[in-house]
């Protein structure tokens, strides 16, 4: 009798060994697994980074390239206004002194 109850104890030993194993084998697979969580975690928040980093700077150039142009439009209205008025100032003139001698 006591070899059976000695045996039993030994089986709940080795059961008490086994979960013990189990328990840190879960506990060392949850730990690897929230590592790859965070690795996982940290590569995409470098890519998203360095996606909008370069969609940045591509709007960046976009509002540049914007601004160079309506900078040009600008300049060009204001050359055709200027070439305007140079070949009409005489007649602008004349138009005011007949206004004021109309008076």
């Amino acid at each position: 009798m006591n070899e059976v109850i000695k045996a039993l104890y030994e089986i709940e030993e080795q059961a008490g060994e086994l979960m013990e194993q189990a328990n840190a084998y879960r506990q060392a697979t949850q730990e690897e697994k929230k590592q790859k969580m965070e690795e996982i975690r940290a590569e995409l928040e470098a890519e998203m980074e360095g996606r909008l980093t370069i969609l940045k700077s591509r709007l960046e150039e976009q509002a540049q390239e914007e601004i160079h142009r309506l900078e040009e439009q600008s300049s060009q209205k204001q050359i055709q206004l200027n070439e305007l008025y140079q070949k009409n100032l005489h007649q602008y003139a004349r138009e005011i002194v007949e206004r004021i001698t109309e008076v």
